[in-house]
C-alpha cells in the first residue's frame, strides 16, 4: 500500500529522536552517575570516556539518513532494506540503556545482543543487497550504519564484562582469569576490525571505530597487561586501515611503470 513507505519513514523520525533523546538524558540527566558513557559499571575493558563521544557522529549520520530518506534516491533502500529494523534497533538501545543505569547487567547484555543481530542484519543487507548508488548512500546510509555495527560490537563486548566480570574499583586488581578474558575480548575486536577491511569491501568506517575503542582501553586502564594488549591491538588494527591505501598506491606505482608492449 502507498502510505506504508510514509508510515515507515515517519517512524524512523520518532525513533531517531527517540533513541536520541535517551542518550542524551543518560548523559546528562539526573540519573547521569549510573550513565554507561561515565565510568559507571566499570570493568578492566572499559575505554575512556572520549570513546563514547563516537556516539555523537553516529547521531549526526543518522539524523542525516532521517532527511535522506524523505529523498527518492533513498527512498528503496530504506523501505525494503532498513523497513522496521531501525525502530527495533533505537526502541532495543533505548531499553539497554535503562537496564544498564537499573543494574540489571545480564539483561543488559541480552537486550543488546538483540540490537546486535538487528543491526548486523541491516548491515549485512546493505552491503549485499543494497550498495551504496552514490557519496549521498555512502555518507547518510551505509556509514552510519558501518559506525552503528562496529560501534554496538563495542557496547556487546564491554556488557558482557560488566555482566559476568567482578567491577573495577580503585582499590582492586584483574586476577589472572580477568587478563586472559580481556585479552581475548580485545583480540577479538582486533580480528572483527581485520574482518572490515579485509572481507567487508574495506570497511574503513567500522575499523576506526574499534582502534578508537582499543586506544580508549590502552589510556583507560592501567594494568601493565591490559594496557600494552591494547595498545598492540590498536596498532595492529591502525595498519590494517591504511592498508587499502598503501594497496592502492603500490597497484598505481606499478602501472605507472608497467611496460607498454608485452
Amino acid at each position: 500500500m502507498a502510505f506504508i513507505p510514509m508510515f515507515i519513514k515517519l517512524s524512523n523520525v520518532l525513533a531517531y529522536f527517540f533513541l536520541l533523546t535517551a542518550n542524551v538524558y543518560s548523559t546528562f540527566g539526573p540519573q547521569k552517575d549510573d550513565s554507561p558513557y561515565l565510568d559507571s559499571h566499570d570493568t578492566y575493558i572499559t575505554p575512556a570516556p572520549f570513546v563514547f563521544a563516537i556516539w555523537g557522529v553516529i547521531h549526526f549520520l543518522l539524523g542525516g539518513l532521517i532527511i535522506y530518506q524523505f529523498f527518492s534516491a533513498a527512498s528503496e533502500t530504506v523501505v525494503d532494506g532498513i523497513h522496521w529494523h531501525f525502530v527495533s534497533i533505537s526502541a532495543f538501545s533505548a531499553l539497554w540503556l535503562y537496564l544498564w543505569q537499573s543494574s540489571h547487567p545480564i539483561l543488559a547484555l541480552i537486550t543488546i545482543l538483540v540490537v546486535s543481530s538487528q543491526v548486523s542484519y541491516v548491515y549485512y543487507l546493505l552491503k549485499n543487497r543494497f550498495p551504496a548508488q552514490g557519496i549521498n548512500d555512502i555518507l547518510w546510509i551505509h556509514a552510519p550504519f558501518s559506525l552503528y555495527h562496529s560501534w554496538i560490537t563495542v557496547i556487546t563486548v564491554i556488557s558482557f564484562f560488566a555482566a559476568f566480570t567482578p567491577e573495577k574499583t580503585e582499590d582492586s586488581h584483574p586476577t589472572i582469569l580477568v587478563k586472559v578474558l580481556v585479552f581475548i575480548g580485545l583480540l577479538v575486536l582486533e580480528v572483527i576490525a581485520v574482518g572490515y577491511i579485509e572481507k567487508f569491501k574495506g570497511d574503513i568506517a567500522g575499523a576506526i571505530v574499534i582502534a578508537w575503542s582499543l586506544y580508549g582501553v590502552f589510556v583507560a586502564q592501567d594494568d601493565p597487561f591490559i594496557h600494552w594488549s591494547a595498545l598492540f591491538f590498536a596498532i595492529v588494527t591502525t595498519i590494517h586501515i591504511f592498508k587499502p591505501f598503501f594497496m592502492k598506491y603500490v597497484r598505481g606505482s606499478q602501472a605507472e611503470h608497467a611496460p607498454l608492449l608485452g
